[in-house]
């Protein structure tokens, strides 16, 4: 059974919420899922790694509830132990 998942962008001061979230299996594919936004965010954005200091995508349940964070501004954001 899908869950859905929501993808939260902030940097401590600002927030973009993601309002609509996506249907995926479990927490894994969803950090896939972000995983792979991280890497097409910093393709067609084409700033400086600085432009993303500090700026980290959440994954959110349904509930509110942050299951993972990635920072942007690491090297290789990497799916760590997933609750």
């Amino acid at each position: 059974m899908n869950s859905r998942y929501y993808f939260h962008l902030t940097n401590g001061d600002h927030v973009v919420l993601d309002e609509d979230g996506l249907s995926l299996a479990d927490v894994r594919s969803a950090a896939v899922y972000a995983l792979e936004t991280v890497e097409e965010l910093r393709r067609e954005c084409q700033s400086a790694p600085i432009d993303w200091q500090g700026w980290k995508l959440h994954i959110v349940d349904g509930s509110g509830r942050t299951l993972h964070s990635f920072p942007l501004d690491a090297p290789d954001p990497a799916i760590q132990t997933l609750q």
